[in-house]
């Protein structure tokens, strides 16, 4: 048994068919001098000669192929769940790394491959994508509760990562805190290059503790991105401790909903906070910030302060760099600064979260619904 299996599922049934080829190839690299056992599922698109889906394992500078599923749609949780728990048995280690390398969207579940998009929120007188591993040719991904579903293996992860955009959020956080000890992923959205493969094969202390390994995850995307022309986060989570943070959030939520005369100060707060995305998506800790500053209720200074301290807990490395990304502080949240989408949003109030924290989500409906 090895000290660690990585698994890195790679939806590339889109245009990002090269850059794929190209991490393959860093992998093979990187893997010359590292005792980490690497197995990848990649899914190409369907205009390249093997479009198949191939799933790969790589050892001291060795990649051979050990799989060939015919087509396959990434966006299917199926396949992503036979693929960790069939490379497991064959690969077992004591610490599992599941990486899920594709496009991503953050909690933005609108289908990209649907036309119809209606507004959610109608007002008397008369959301856009949450979702991850986009499949071109089958018109699929997984939405956050598929990926919830995938997830679901009889083994245990140590760490979940995304190699893709947006993933940071608090939102699937919360959706994945049974799936995984730990979470890796961006605020903001990630260069084309995506993950040093390379500088992880041949740095990353595998005996360490998985928080420990977690957060080197997070310092070598630093080191990889620090002199590039790029505007860059990445952030680790400990995924133990998401539900305190969870409480503390809506309690926060639930004060405003209660102290609130107009939704005023709270615009001004949600402009004045980091963006991300559309404009859909904020970092949290700094929009706390800005409520504290704008918003002089006295219950809100107490739960503000205490929901500040659990989030100090819940993330244990944050790295941003770049103006764009100048207040990220390494975990987002969903409010949209507009009115969201329909599909969107009916998506967005299926997630744990918003099941069973309902404040927040009914503190968006009161901002819409008072305008």
């Amino acid at each position: 048994m090895s000290k660690l299996t990585l698994l890195i599922y790679m939806s590339a049934d889109n245009n990002l068919n090269s850059s794929a080829e190209d991490d393959l190839e860093s992998l093979r690299r990187g893997s010359l001098y590292s005792d980490i056992d690497i197995v990848v599922q990649l899914d190409r698109w369907e205009f390249v000669d093997t479009p198949e889906t191939i799933r790969y394992y790589i050892k001291k500078g060795d990649i051979r192929e050990i799989k060939r599923l015919g087509e396959t749609n990434t966006g299917n949780p199926i396949i992503l769940k036979n693929f960790i728990e069939e490379s497991v048995k064959a690969y077992p280690s004591e610490k599992l790394i599941v990486i899920i390398w594709s496009h991503g969207t953050g909690v933005d579940d609108l289908n990209i491959y649907s036309q119809n998009r209606e507004h959610y929120f109608i007002h008397k007188e008369n959301i856009e994508k949450i979702a991850i591993s986009f499949d071109e040719s089958a018109r699929d991904f997984l939405d956050n509760i598929e990926l919830q579903k995938a997830l679901d293996v009889n083994l245990p992860i140590d760490i979940i990562g995304f190699d893709a955009c947006l993933m940071g959020m608090f939102e699937i956080a919360y959706q994945l805190r049974n799936r995984a000890d730990y979470m890796v992923a961006s605020q903001f959205v990630e260069p084309i290059s995506g993950w040093d493969y390379p500088h992880i094969l041949e740095d990353l202390d595998i005996n360490r503790e998985s928080g420990v390994i977690a957060k080197e995850l997070v310092k070598f995307y630093g080191d990889y991105y620090r002199d590039k022309p790029f505007d860059t986060t990445q952030s680790a989570y400990n995924l133990r401790v998401i539900d305190e943070v969870a409480e503390n959030l809506d309690l926060f939520a639930k004060t405003l909903l209660e102290k609130l005369n107009n939704r005023k100060d709270l615009k001004y707060s949600l402009l004045n906070s980091q963006l991300f995305n559309r404009g859909d998506y904020i970092d949290l800790i700094d929009f706390i910030k800005k409520v504290q500053f704008r918003v002089q209720i006295e219950p809100l200074k107490l739960y503000s302060k205490r929901l500040l301290e659990k989030l100090d807990k819940f993330i244990i490395a944050n790295y941003n760099m770049g103006y764009r990304v100048r207040d990220a502080n390494g975990v987002s949240l969903y409010f949209p600064l507009k009115e969201p989408f329909k599909e969107t949003f009916e998506m967005y109030e299926k997630l744990d979260f918003s099941k069973n924290y309902p404040n927040w989500i009914n503190l968006i409906k009161w901002y819409y619904l008072n305008l």
